[in-house]
């Protein structure tokens, strides 16, 4: 055992478990599957995975602040004392640790709040927590709640008073684009995040199978996020399926699923309420994949979601299920119509498509029909929007969500096509802007902004764009008489409801195509079937790139990559297949055989080439996706720095191991 010291709080933790300082480390993400000691407040920001699951020992200790701030289910103790006394916990505690595994405590008198988590065996942190003492009192201007109370059994320790709830969300149809994270980001991120195309944000409540803490989740939190239009999509991680590979998991006992899926219900609801999620709101399971061979666990599973969707309507809320394509979403849809089964009213499909489209071919279009999907289209990467980054899955909404009763419609989205355009000096050639609607029509206020010797004409302008409808905004560029050869870049700035769009541009080629690049990187575009080279082509030709640029053949785009001089984009999910596994045993330069290459692509569009070994997907799981994608990322070979948007508005499509396509030539 070692002991560990904080704010005048002693406890004794195994030897081995690790103690960490967010003081220090502020961006160290607090996970409860881990066995850990956490000293501090979690940071605003931490650096927390997308998804992360199971409970085990662990232990966050940090300032407690005042009592009307503790969570729901605290344990507030005697302020003479820092040890839980043994016995039964208060009921809200003992429903918090039967369904969260998780004790919290409140010592006032070190003035701390004890998270202590555990996997199946409660008796280990409850023993932990037993044997704290209190090395000296919190100073009178430190935070802390105060208490007069004597007793030294759990029956005479109080619950936490509850803190003031937000208004009232409210169940809203979701449209657009969303995203969800393992912890809540901080009220100013989410306000940066005001810059991102997303309006949606996963919200976890609970549950023994998140790993991950509340941090800045509260219910101020959500009052002030609601209030900028964010809507929410409201997460429950319970029991497991029965087959999960998720280690240490508490799972689905198969001899009583469906009574376990209504007491997850009636947990889960109680957490939404004291969150400010009102009744009719939707709260999602979050059923993680299984082996969906297993029809005796696939049926554990159907059972339990049956019973949980029973009880979420029995305490008036609308269910929910996220689940993996293949298996939750698959069993499911096997029951949808079944007059005896009880489906839930909303699935969210998990299906890294890259494609963030509301089909998929484990959910028939007949089932859940009426604006009752989600799906999340691409996995754990870090984005960027307003200088803050968060690591976030994907994801396009077309189903229930929560939010306040009036809250700010979506932005429409702002793109430039064609990415390139050509002028030849003294003369004037044709570009355009896209404007995308959302959910309501918005005025859209937009500026270009061009280098000298070029002229936009106009220059600005105002256009209504029209609800989930196109705008089309057609300039007209010119070219000194005067203006030597080379690349230009126009910016394109634009607002909507007096909030910033994402900025795109124009690339323009004056005169002469084959004028150098700004970058001392060259561009490799790698395609590895005709349907994909048939993009590659295109794009090089719009983008006035030569067609050395490009090449179907494996050994050249592995030499460039170990090279690490180039720039290399996978066009099409072969290429992209090739270069992250080459599972077709193709001729390389190292004689590596099929299954082994050492290169990996980063998740997101780079800022900058990292060199040696690191591709660039953009294959989408259409061509047409793949060209708009491809269009993007070659704006680095024209302005000499990629897409600085905080991600790729169309999820590249994940490599996956199956061998696809054949070498191929690029045709003049």
């Amino acid at each position: 055992m070692r002991v560990v010291q904080y704010h005048g709080y002693e406890i004794r933790v195994p030897a081995a478990w690790p103690v960490y300082d967010l003081a220090a480390d502020p961006s160290r993400c607090v996970l409860f599957n881990r066995h850990a000691v956490y000293l501090g407040t979690p940071g605003a920001n931490q650096a927390c995975p997308a998804r992360a699951y199971g409970r085990t020992g662990a232990v966050l200790v940090q300032p407690s602040g005042v009592s009307g701030d503790l969570p729901p289910a605290t344990v507030q103790l005697p302020d003479d004392t820092a040890a839980l006394p043994a016995g039964a916990l208060p009921a809200a505690a003992a429903t918090a640790a039967a369904t969260g595994h998780v004790v919290q405590v409140a010592a006032p008198g070190p003035g701390v709040l004890v998270t202590a988590t555990y996997g199946t065996d409660q008796s280990q942190v409850r023993t932990i927590l037993a044997g704290a003492r209190m090395t000296s009192r919190a100073t009178a201007s430190a935070p802390g709640p105060r208490s007069s109370q004597k007793a030294m059994s759990t029956a005479n320790a109080t619950a936490a008073p509850q803190p003031a709830l937000p208004p009232e969300l409210v169940r809203e149809p979701g449209r657009g684009l969303g995203f969800d994270a393992c912890t809540a980001p901080s009220v100013a991120t989410m306000t940066a995040w005001l810059a991102s195309p997303y309006r949606v944000a996963g919200t976890y409540l609970g549950g023994d199978n998140w790993a991950c803490s509340y941090g800045n989740f509260n219910p101020a939190w959500v009052s002030q996020v609601a209030a900028e239009g964010w809507r929410f999509i409201p997460i429950w991680v319970g029991p497991q399926a029965p087959c999960t590979s998720i280690r240490g998991a508490a799972t689905i006992d198969p001899s009583r699923a469906a009574a376990q899926g209504e007491a997850e219900a009636a947990s889960a609801a109680a957490a939404a309420q004291g969150f400010g999620y009102g009744r009719g709101t939707p709260i999602y399971f979050d059923m993680e994949g299984y082996n969906d061979a297993n029809t005796a666990c696939g049926q554990a599973v159907v059972t339990f979601l049956g019973g949980w969707t029973q009880g979420l309507h029995a305490a008036g809320y609308l269910s929910g299920v996220y689940s993996s394509a293949a298996s939750g979403i698959k069993d499911l849809a096997a029951q949808y119509g079944n007059p005896a089964y009880m489906s839930p009213d909303e699935i969210w499909i998990a299906d890294w498509t890259g494609d963030p489209v509301l089909t998929d071919p484990y959910a028939p279009a007949a089932d859940w029909p009426h604006g009752q999907r989600l799906h999340q289209y691409y996995g754990g990467h870090n984005e960027t929007w307003g200088g803050a980054t968060v690591n976030i899955d994907n994801d396009v909404i077309g189903g229930a969500v929560a939010g306040l009763p009036a809250t700010v419609t979506e932005r429409p989205s702002m793109f430039g096509e064609p990415a390139s355009v050509t002028v030849a000096p003294g003369r004037a050639t044709p570009a355009t802007l896209v404007f995308r609607g959302t959910g309501a029509p918005a005025v859209v206020r937009w500026q270009a902004s061009a280098p000298a010797g070029l002229t936009v004409r106009p220059a600005s302008g105002v256009t209504l764009v029209p609800a989930w409808g196109t705008r089309l905004v057609r300039l007209a560029v010119s070219a000194g008489a005067s203006l030597t050869a080379g690349r230009r870049v126009i910016t394109v700035t634009a607002t909507a409801g007096f909030r910033p769009l994402t900025e795109t541009f124009e690339m323009i080629s004056v005169a002469d195509p084959g004028a150098t690049l700004p970058t001392s990187y060259p561009i490799v575009l790698y395609a590895a079937d005709p349907a994909s080279m048939a993009v590659a082509v295109a794009a090089a030709r719009g983008l006035a790139l030569p067609l050395s640029d490009i090449t179907g053949n494996f050994e050249t785009a592995w030499a460039d990559e170990e090279n690490g001089s180039a720039l290399v984009l996978s066009v099409g999910p072969a290429a992209g297949n090739a270069l992250n596994n080459n599972p077709c045993g193709w001729t390389n330069p190292a004689g590596e055989a099929a299954g082994h290459t050492p290169f990996f692509y980063p998740g997101e569009p780079l800022q900058a080439p990292l060199g040696a070994d690191v591709f660039e997907p953009s294959g989408g799981a259409t061509p047409a996706v793949t060209a708009a994608l491809t269009a993007q990322l070659l704006q680095y070979a024209l302005s000499g720095n990629l897409p600085d948007d905080g991600g790729v508005p169309i999820g590249p499509s994940p490599p996956v191991d199956t061998c696809l396509g054949e070498p191929v030539v690029p045709v003049p």
